[in-house]
């Protein structure tokens, strides 16, 4: 897979994905750069944030394919966790009402109108997490965020800005934050990261 932080739930495109998008592009699998091809898409579901409002939507991820290894990659938004429905920010956001502000399950099911089989969803993906998270913090400060932080404490670290959290977690675990399937499984799918175009000489390159 293959995660795109130039692009977030709510204005992603698939169809935006040309060509020539992934010249800079690394193959997660084999290393190779702009080693890939236009190899069709898939739709999801997804749970996300658009103009302050919840949305559950069916997207359209792009997917390419590696010509020097033959392995298909999905280019995912950088907001999105594989393998679940909730998007960084709306996991986050349950995350943060239930550990900072003290909010009950119940109490967040009845605010946001989420089942609690969602709730629940991403109190366990945090579980899994939390010691990797706190970990991550303390490496990336040089051991200035404190170590012995409770929910709340780790819960608070990475409120924002979340998507350069989830680009800097990538990066040291090798791994997206959050995704639960194959956590203490070798063969997870190998994860990178997409790298654009370099913008024509004397223009401005807006991410």
């Amino acid at each position: 897979m293959i995660h795109d932080f130039t692009k977030k739930c709510n204005n992603y495109d698939a169809k935006c994905y040309k060509k020539g998008c992934f010249a800079k592009t690394r193959c997660p699998a084999c290393y190779a750069v702009g080693r890939f091809k236009l190899h069709g898409s898939y739709f999801r579901h997804i749970v996300y944030f658009s103009k302050l409002e919840i949305v559950h939507k069916h997207i359209e991820i792009k997917r390419v394919k590696c010509i020097s290894c033959n392995v298909t990659h999905a280019v995912m938004p950088g907001d999105l966790i594989p393998y679940k429905l909730l998007s960084l920010l709306v996991l986050l956001l349950i995350l943060v009402q239930h550990y900072v502000n003290k909010m009950p399950v119940l109490k967040v099911e009845e605010a946001y109108k989420f089942s609690y089989q969602f709730i629940y969803s991403a109190i366990a993906a945090f579980r899994m997490h939390a010691s990797r998270i706190h970990q991550y913090f303390r490496e990336a400060s040089n051991g200035l965020v404190q170590a012995g932080l409770d929910d709340a404490g780790i819960v608070a670290l990475i409120k924002k800005p979340y998507t350069e959290f989830q680009s800097g977690h990538m990066d040291w675990n090798k791994r997206p934050c959050f995704m639960c399937k194959f956590f203490n499984n070798a063969n997870a799918p190998p994860t990178g990261k997409f790298s654009p175009l370099l913008p024509p000489r004397g223009q401005q390159h807006n991410i």
